[in-house]
C-alpha cells in the first residue's frame, strides 16, 4: 500500500485482514516504496495512491516501470476523468479504484489486477 493518508492504510489492512493469504506492507510516499522495491523485496501487487507529497503516483508509476518491477499495480484516486484513468492504464496500471471505495469493490480491483480469486469475510 503506497499513500500518504494514515485512515487508507488501516482502512485497507482492516479489510485485507478478513483473508489469511495477504499480508500488506505499508509505505506514505513513492520515495519510500522505490526504496524497498530496490532492495530486492518483491510483492505480488501495489495499490499505488495518485496524489501523494514527494513522488506521486503517476511518477511513482513511472519509476517503477523504469526499474523494470512487473508488479500490478492498482492505482488508487478520487480522480474520475475518464482521461486521467486512461492515462494511468497507458502508463502501465493494471486497474484504477476510486476512492471511497467498498470491500467488493477492492477485492474485484485486487482479483482483476493479480489474477487471483480471494475469499474474504465482508
Amino acid at each position: 500500500i503506497i499513500d500518504d493518508m494514515k485512515p487508507v492504510h488501516t482502512f485497507v489492512k482492516t479489510l485485507m485482514g478478513k483473508v489469511p493469504d495477504i499480508q500488506a506492507t505499508s509505505v506514505f510516499n513513492g520515495s519510500e516504496a522505490l526504496s524497498l522495491l530496490k532492495t530486492g523485496k518483491t510483492y505480488d501487487l501495489i495499490l499505488l495512491d495518485w496524489e501523494m507529497p514527494e513522488l506521486n503516483g503517476p511518477e511513482t508509476l513511472q519509476e517503477l516501470l523504469n526499474l523494470g518491477v512487473k508488479t500490478p499495480v492498482v492505482m488508487m484516486t478520487t480522480k474520475n476523468d475518464p482521461a486521467d484513468i486512461q492515462r494511468m492504464i497507458e502508463l502501465g496500471a493494471a486497474e484504477y479504484l476510486m476512492k471511497p471505495f467498498t470491500v467488493d469493490i477492492l477485492f474485484d480491483k485486487i482479483e482483476m489486477a493479480s489474477g487471483k480469486a480471494f475469499t474474504y469475510a465482508a
